[in-house]
């Protein structure tokens, strides 16, 4: 099952602006995202301003019953990831929608896994190629896919560079029997400085064996919660 994870993108109003005519010129369909039930497709048709207040009129999607269960619209645009902006339907008719001009917008990550919150003390260790010095991190959160680690990097790393091996030590702190895996390989999807520390997002690269130790791994772990 897939799940939603977002970031804060930044943007000022100019690009958003760009970005909504962008989606407006070209005809693209949107996602309109609701809250216990499946999304829904439609089109950002105009920016109409009222009483110096502008909005975006959408087309109505015949399936749509309950424009209260909207809760954000996501985009996909070439060269962008999958972006998005909370979308609360203001006025409604038979075939149109309105809802406010977006002051933010934020980045979405599809994932097929849901993520678990590490134990307190999991900890990861790896080596970037050509490279002697270990890393060491905190693991904030798993899944089947990838991890979050935060921590001093021993080497500057950015988005697309590939490190390992790198091991995952999954067990509490001075847990008696260590929980660990280790992955041969991983990309580096994101990389965001967090006061002196850097988080660290990571895609496995998994192998057919790495993928069966890993969720033996993850299982252990639902157990704790």
């Amino acid at each position: 099952m897939e799940t939603l994870s977002r970031q804060i993108w930044p943007a000022d109003a100019k690009e958003i602006s760009d970005l909504i005519h962008a989606l407006i010129d070209g005809q693209f369909l949107v996602t309109l995202h609701r809250q216990g039930a499946h999304s829904l497709r439609s089109r950002i048709l105009a920016i109409h301003t009222h009483r110096h207040v502008p909005y975006l009129l959408l087309s109505r999607p015949t399936e749509l019953d309950n424009v209260y269960q909207i809760s954000d619209l996501l985009f996909k645009l070439s060269g962008l990831p999958i972006l998005g902006f909370s979308c609360p339907v203001t006025r409604d008719s038979e075939l149109i929608l309105a809802t406010m001009l977006p002051t933010t917008l934020f980045s979405v990550e599809l994932r097929h896994d849901p993520r678990l919150s590490a134990l307190p003390g999991a900890m990861a260790t790896f080596f970037v190629p050509g490279r002697s010095q270990v890393n060491v991190c905190q693991l904030q959160n798993i899944s089947g896919g990838g991890v979050k680690l935060l921590g001093r990097l021993a080497h500057s790393l950015g988005k697309n560079d590939m490190i390992g091996p790198c091991t995952l030590s999954l067990s509490r702190k001075g847990a008696a029997f260590r929980r660990e895996v280790t992955i041969n390989a991983a990309e580096v999807i994101r990389v965001v400085q967090q006061g002196k520390d850097q988080g660290l997002g990571l895609k496995f690269a998994l192998t057919e064996s790495e993928e069966q130790q890993l969720q033996e791994q993850l299982a252990f772990l639902r157990q704790r919660k």
